[in-house]
């Protein structure tokens, strides 16, 4: 197909211009007529020249070819003159034939593209129909897809500038109303900040939730009401006037427990006994020393002396 309407058209070859009187073939003076269809005709301003065997060979100019078809006239006084008809495609690129889609009747039956192959580069304006499947990746899509009625499976979104969701997501107030509204007794495993909550507010724990700044432990206050008396407990404990060294003072000097100061009492008033009756009683082979502190009257028993005069056989009795 010659192409229409080329920046660069080819080259035609008319044909040989013989003179009448003697069939010589020209090779020179031949002038040649453009006819397009549709047109006036006209001379050619293209370019003339002849091959080895006479032929006219013309070169016609980008305009002489803008025709659906173009009638060619090689001619010369008293020559037989030369002609050739040319049909232009709808490509203006030589060896292309294009198709004017508007001239094309619709086909009455499908007909498959099998062992067809699309390029790439070329845009598809919309796909009225469905589209069954793409087994294959699709690189990218610069345009915008414009809506998709059916659900849409996602492995990973990668970029999520712009999407929205069906559903809302929760606000940050909406969030913090969820936590702190949970039920506490759902979250107790060991070592969670859960736990540590539901311990703090389960009066079954070994800590008790006091309010205002008096967070003391039920175990620390069990051991203050133990070993500290009810008069420096009022006074320095849990009061707005108690400060820290108060509380650390009250401590170490409850540091022992009511046993062992009981113990300790026992022991002293015991000694305490034995040298007051040592002091008003000679040494006699059994001897028995008595004392009272605090109500509380004490007594220490011995059977006898030994040969060198020590002390045997103690019995210490607390009335």
């Amino acid at each position: 197909m010659y192409p229409r309407n080329a920046a660069s058209p080819p080259r035609l070859a008319i044909g040989p211009v013989v003179q009448i009187s003697d069939g010589a073939v020209q090779t020179a003076g031949v002038a040649v007529k453009v006819i397009p269809q549709g047109g006036s005709e006209a001379s050619g301003a293209g370019t003339v020249a002849y091959s080895a065997d006479g032929a006219v060979l013309y070169t016609p100019t980008q305009g002489e070819t803008d025709y659906v078809a173009v009638v060619f006239v090689a001619s010369k006084t008293g020559c037989i003159p030369a002609t050739v008809t040319v049909v232009t495609s709808a490509s203006a690129t030589a060896g292309y034939a294009g198709l004017d889609w508007s001239k094309i009747t619709a086909a009455t039956t499908a007909v498959a593209l099998t062992n067809t192959t699309i390029s790439v580069s070329q845009v598809v304006a919309s796909v009225t129909g469905s589209v069954g499947s793409v087994t294959g990746s699709v690189g990218s899509v610069t345009g915008a897809v414009g809506s998709v009625t059916s659900p849409v499976t996602v492995g990973t979104n990668n970029d999520k500038t712009g999407y929205t969701l069906t559903v809302t997501p929760p606000t940050a107030a909406a969030i913090a109303a969820a936590v702190w509204d949970e039920i506490m007794s759902t979250h107790t495993v060991n070592g969670s900040y859960g736990s540590h909550v539901v311990r703090a507010a389960n009066q079954n724990q070994n800590t008790v939730a006091i309010t205002g700044s008096q967070h003391i432990a039920a175990d620390v206050h069990e051991l203050q009401a133990a070993v500290i008396t009810a008069d420096k407990f009022a006074a320095n404990w849990l009061t707005a006037a108690g400060t820290a060294a108060d509380y650390i003072t009250e401590l170490q000097t409850a540091i022992g427990t009511a046993a062992n100061q009981t113990a300790i009492l026992d022991r002293v008033s015991f000694c305490l006994s034995a040298l007051a009756g040592a002091c008003s009683d000679a040494q006699t082979a059994a001897e028995t020393y008595v004392l009272s502190i605090g109500g509380n009257t004490y007594t220490v028993d011995y059977s006898g002396l030994d040969a060198s005069g020590n002390r045997s056989t103690t019995t210490l009795s607390k009335a």
